[in-house]
């Protein structure tokens, strides 16, 4: 027998146990009389979830020095808490970071978290910043952040102090300059090109005229001084603030001492400031080039180098390609100031690096006789030092007067230059692109006898008329009723048989289409020089950038159709025929002076390649172009005759489109058997090469070598030049 109580008590027990615990049983009845009940159905619980852990703070700090250093400005002011975030807004936050980065002229941001301490609800990051700047070097700092948690999130405690240390208390960031007085430009003798002087600015103030009643002593005083007259100057102040200082007209400082008892009368004020001066003037605008002020587009790019507004900077010529010798090396310091405008702090400083000067390749005696020759034709002349490339002259014409730029009582000077239909500031030399015409037979010649398969004997026969490619094609002598009849490739080159080279054209075609634009290419066409100076890349006809028929090798032989080049360009592959196949980097710097430090830095001469010829063929090439001006058959030999130095060449003469003269081209070198110098001669629309640009390559070889002209004889006759091209 058993108790039935503590069955009823173990089974009440159990029921409580099972609805605690969730369990399902059935129960056996242990009296057989009572019916057995249903399984009670319990609903398991799900099971709770855990609570998330709130991010660790080094992670928001992580993110906001790895966005700093991407300037993502976005995802920066997203990790700021929310407190911050209602102080300053991400427009302001996104300023005024991007303001102190113009400010510091700040290239690169390298932030590093170097430790981080959580306490409860805020942390403490410690890190180190590396700024890469523009003016200042590098910059280091170790600095620190705060951080505070909200809803499990944290966010950091902005300040400007977080971009440098020095921003607190509302301090602000500013950048003071210092420059080197700006380096002049030499001549490769010393002769000066630009250079900096002192000039006197005469300002009138009219308030101080008025209070000591000397206005009209003086206009009186003023006029023989500024060859002004008395009502013009009236006007320049007429209309202006009184109590302004009102500048009338810049004078030397010879004149301003010559007259000084009249500059210190009640009223006038002289103030000294820096100047730019070009002595050469107009004879070496395109080369001097010129300084002008810096446009707000400019100072975009120029800031970070320490210039600013209202300051000036190389803009052209010799200023622009010499502007990180003659600028100098820009210093500065970088400060914090309170916001009384007090110096707080010092950032970060820089010494200023003294300016230098430049002797450039040009020989200005030589320069300022070019400028004589071309008169009132459109055009330029280029002379090259053969065994190194330098430039010993460049001029173009109309040339500007580069004193007109700095002058400011010559602005409507100024503007002429600047609208001219003539196109005045066109350096045509270095940016014109012109078809030259018959140069081209010596590359063709050279690329015939290098790789075309014939030789400098191989016979041709000019009538006059060839119609190789099923229509007439003329030959320039055809014009005169004459033929060149049979001739070798050589002679042909001498002579610039325009048949000959149409032939020629079409035996390289026929060989290989890209021949001859290859040889082009080689010889420096189609491409910059890297002189320096703004320049025409030009466009040699390929059969890989139009569609190609035999017409245009023939057009391609002779330099015509869609062929261009620019003088610098021909002038170069000139000088390398002369010296033996090197082809030079035209160069115009020859030399950097620091007359502070006393030391010097030489240029050295840089190749852009090799001709892609041999000694022979060079050699059949150089006695052909000897022979245009030295033999009877020579195009330009009558221009030469009696001339006590030998010479080579090739005559140009470029068809153009339209109702227009051809230009004019002579290309050479001298002495014919020891070239030293190359000169290139073009006028736009001169006419004949051999009649209007021969002979001022002449005249330039007769100033170079200190050759004197031939006196002509009274009564002789004065020879007619024979047809030429």
């Amino acid at each position: 027998m058993y108790d039935r109580t503590l069955f009823q008590l173990s089974r009440r027990a159990f029921l409580q146990a099972l609805a605690v615990g969730g369990i399902v049983i059935a129960l056996d009845a242990c009296d057989t009389q009572a019916p057995t009940p249903a399984p009670p159905t319990i609903t398991l619980a799900p099971p709770a979830s855990p609570t998330p852990a709130p991010q660790r703070a080094d992670v928001t700090a992580r993110l906001y020095l790895d966005a700093w250093s991407k300037n993502d400005f976005a995802t920066m002011y997203s990790t700021l808490a929310p407190a911050t975030q209602t102080k300053i807004s991400q427009d302001e936050f996104v300023t005024r970071y991007r303001d102190i980065v113009r400010e510091a002229t700040i290239s690169k941001i390298v932030p590093t978290l170097t430790n981080i301490v959580e306490e409860g609800s805020t942390a403490t990051a410690q890190f180190h910043v590396q700024y890469d700047t523009a003016l200042l070097n590098t910059i280091e700092q170790d600095n620190v952040f705060s951080l505070v948690r909200e809803r499990g999130k944290w966010g950091i405690v902005w300040s400007p102090r977080l971009i440098f240390k020095e921003l607190e208390n509302n301090n602000r960031l500013k950048l003071y300059i210092n420059k080197s007085t700006r380096g002049n430009v030499y001549d490769r003798n010393g002769a000066p090109l630009a250079i900096g002087v002192k000039a006197i600015v005469v300002n009138v103030w009219p308030a101080e005229m008025r209070r000591q009643k000397s206005e009209a002593q003086v206009l009186a005083a003023l006029e023989p001084v500024l060859g002004l007259g008395q009502d013009d100057i009236k006007k320049r102040y007429a209309g202006q603030n009184p109590e302004w200082k009102i500048p009338i007209q810049t004078i030397s400082q010879d004149l301003a001492q010559q007259n000084a008892d009249a500059l210190s009368l009640p009223g006038i004020v002289v103030e000294e400031l820096d100047a730019r001066q070009y002595p050469l003037g107009a004879a070496a605008g395109h080369v001097a080039g010129y300084v002008g002020q810096i446009t707000a587009e400019e100072l975009n790019d120029l800031y970070a180098q320490g210039y600013r507004e209202g300051e000036t900077f190389g803009r052209a010529g010799l200023e622009h390609l010499g502007e990180p010798y003659l600028a100098g090396g820009r210093g500065g310091k970088l400060v914090a100031l309170d916001t009384d405008g007090n110096q707080a702090a010092v950032i970060a400083e820089r010494a200023t690096e003294q300016s230098k000067s430049i002797y450039a390749t040009i020989d200005a005696d030589l320069q300022t006789h070019l400028a004589t020759l071309l008169t009132n034709q459109r055009g330029s002349i280029t002379v090259m030092d053969v065994t190194n490339g330098n430039v010993l002259a460049l001029y173009s014409n109309p040339g500007y007067d580069s004193n007109a730029f700095v002058d400011r009582e010559r602005q409507q000077e100024r503007a002429n230059y600047l609208t001219s239909p003539q196109k005045i500031m066109l350096n045509r030399a270095t940016q014109g692109a012109y078809p030259h015409g018959s140069v081209q037979k010596v590359i063709t010649t050279a690329a015939a006898l290098e790789r075309g398969g014939l030789s400098q004997n191989t016979p041709f026969r000019c009538t006059g008329i060839w119609k190789g490619l099923g229509y007439p094609k003329a030959c320039w002598i055809n014009a005169y009723g004459k033929t060149h009849g049979n001739i070798t490739l050589k002679n042909a080159l001498t002579q610039s048989c325009d048949i000959t080279f149409y032939e020629t054209g079409l035996i390289l075609h026929n060989k290989d289409e890209m021949l001859l634009t290859n040889f082009c290419y080689a010889f420096g066409l189609g491409s910059e020089t890297g002189i320096g100076l703004e320049e025409s890349a030009g466009n040699v006809p390929d059969p890989t950038k139009q569609e190609w028929q035999p017409t245009d090798s023939t057009d391609s032989a002779i330099g015509q159709d869609t062929f261009l080049v620019s003088p610098i360009q021909v002038v170069d592959f000139i000088a390398a025929i002369a010296n033996g196949g090197t082809l030079w980097r035209p160069n115009l710097i020859s030399k950097i002076q620091d007359f502070v430090n006393e030391t010097e830095e030489t240029v050295a001469p840089q190749k852009r390649g090799d001709l892609p010829v041999s000694a022979d063929v060079l050699a059949v090439v150089r006695d052909a172009m000897h022979g245009v001006t030295s033999t009877k058959d020579g195009t330009a030999a009558f221009v030469f005759d009696k001339l006590p130095l030998s010479t080579a060449g090739k005559t140009g003469t470029a068809q153009v489109p339209g109702n227009h003269e051809p230009h004019a081209w002579f290309a050479g070198y001298a002495p014919a058997e020891n070239p030293q110098i190359a000169c290139v001669v073009m006028v736009e629309n001169g006419g004949e090469g051999s009649k209007v640009a021969a002979p001022l390559f002449r005249k330039v070889i007769e100033k170079y070598f200190n050759v004197k002209p031939p006196t002509p004889q009274k009564g002789a006759p004065t020879p007619t030049p024979p047809p030429s091209e």
